[in-house]
């Protein structure tokens, strides 16, 4: 079960890459991103996943859902896999809503 959840949160994360919903990020945090990402996934479970978790989520919560390609069924996605990965969402709520509020 837990392989299919990782297996979820790589897959939202690939399509996010591919739909330039991190393009703002600098080469080497996109990087870095994919890097954390794909050893996150050969993790097993344990102190090492923790770790990478810790890392991975400031990453994860730069996501830039505003970006014209994203479809809703992409968000849910995103968020599905967050959830069953157990990654916190609500830090991450709050970091999007001060970062991308509407400019009048």
């Amino acid at each position: 079960m837990k392989a299919t959840n990782k297996a979820m949160l790589y897959e939202a994360v690939s399509e996010f890459i591919q739909l330039h919903a991190f393009d703002h990020l600098l080469d080497n945090e996109l990087a870095q991103l994919k890097s954390l990402l794909n050893a996150w996934t050969l993790s097993e479970e344990g102190s090492e996943m923790q770790e990478l978790t810790g890392k991975l989520i400031p990453l994860l919560s730069k996501v830039n859902f505003f970006v014209e390609s994203i479809s809703p069924a992409a968000i849910q996605l995103w968020f599905f896999a967050l959830s069953y990965n157990e990654i916190p969402i609500g830090g991450m709520m709050q970091d999007l809503s001060s970062t991308n509020e509407l400019v009048n």
